[in-house]
C-alpha cells in the first residue's frame, strides 16, 4: 500500500469514524443506561455503506459529473439506494433507524471520499497548498453529505414519512452536485472556489441540523413511546 492510498483512506474513513463517535456518543453507554441503537446493526450498516460507496464510485467513474444531467441522476440514484435499504421491514417504523441511516451514510461517504481523494492524488505529480486544501475539503464534503442524507432518510423510515424526508435528502444532494459541477464547467478560479465554499457550507449546515435537531427529536420520540408503553 503506497502513501497515496493510506492518505486517501485516512481522509475518507477517518472523518467518518470521528463523526460517528462525536455524533452518537450521547446516545449510548456510558452516557445513557440503555443505548438508543444496536451497536451490531450500526457497524453492519457502516460496513454495508462502505461497500456501496465503492460500487457507486466505480459507476460514477464512467460518467462525467460535470454534465448537469449526470449530476442530477446520480444524486437521485444514490438517495434511492439509501431509501430502499432503510425501508426494509427490519428498519421501517423503528425509531432507531435514524441512527442506522446516519451510519449507512457515513459508510458510503467514507469510501466515496477515499476514491475521490485517491484519484485526485494519483492524477497529480505534486499538489500545491491550494490542491491539498481542495483534497481535504472534498473528503469532508462527501462524508457530511451522505451522513446527513442517510440520517434524514432513516428518520423518514422511522416516522413512516419516507417520501417527504427522501425529497429533502434528494434536494440536498442535487444542490451539492450542482455546486460542485461549477468548477468542472467553468475555467474561472473565483467561480470555482465560490462553488466549493457554497457546497461546503451547505453540507456543514445540514449535518449541524442532524446533530443538533434531528437526532435529539428522534430520541424525544423514543422516550415518549417508552413512557406510553409503560402507561
Amino acid at each position: 500500500m503506497d502513501w497515496t492510498m493510506m492518505l486517501a483512506a485516512a481522509l475518507g474513513v477517518g472523518p467518518a469514524l470521528a463523526l460517528m463517535f462525536w455524533t452518537l456518543c450521547d446516545y449510548t453507554y456510558p452516557k445513557v443506561e440503555r443505548p438508543f441503537f444496536n451497536d451490531r446493526k450500526l457497524f453492519l450498516l457502516l460496513a454495508a455503506g462502505m461497500v456501496i460507496g465503492v460500487v457507486i464510485y466505480v459507476l460514477q467513474s464512467y460518467f462525467n459529473l460535470g454534465y448537469i444531467l449526470f449530476a442530477l441522476l446520480f444524486a437521485v440514484f444514490e438517495e434511492l439506494i439509501k431509501l430502499v435499504i432503510l425501508n426494509m421491514p427490519r428498519f421501517a417504523r423503528k425509531l432507531d433507524t435514524s441512527f442506522y441511516g446516519l451510519s449507512l451514510g457515513l459508510g458510503i461517504g467514507s469510501t466515496m471520499a477515499f476514491g475521490a481523494v485517491f484519484y485526485t492524488l494519483q492524477q497529480s505529480d505534486g499538489l500545491s497548498a491550494q490542491g491539498w486544501l481542495t483534497v481535504l475539503i472534498l473528503g469532508f464534503q462527501m462524508v457530511l453529505l451522505h451522513a446527513s442524507a442517510g440520517a434524514m432518510i432513516g428518520t423518514g423510515s422511522a416516522r413512516g414519512e419516507m417520501w417527504g424526508y427522501f425529497a429533502q435528502a434528494g434536494l440536498l444532494h442535487i444542490g451539492f452536485n450542482l455546486l460542485i459541477a461549477i468548477p468542472l464547467n467553468f475555467d474561472n478560479l473565483y467561480l470555482a472556489w465560490t462553488g466549493v465554499i457554497l457546497a461546503t457550507l451547505l453540507v456543514v449546515y445540514y449535518y449541524a441540523q442532524v446533530h443538533r435537531h434531528l437526532l435529539p427529536a428522534v430520541v424525544r420520540d423514543a422516550l415518549k413511546a417508552m413512557e406510553k408503553a409503560k402507561g
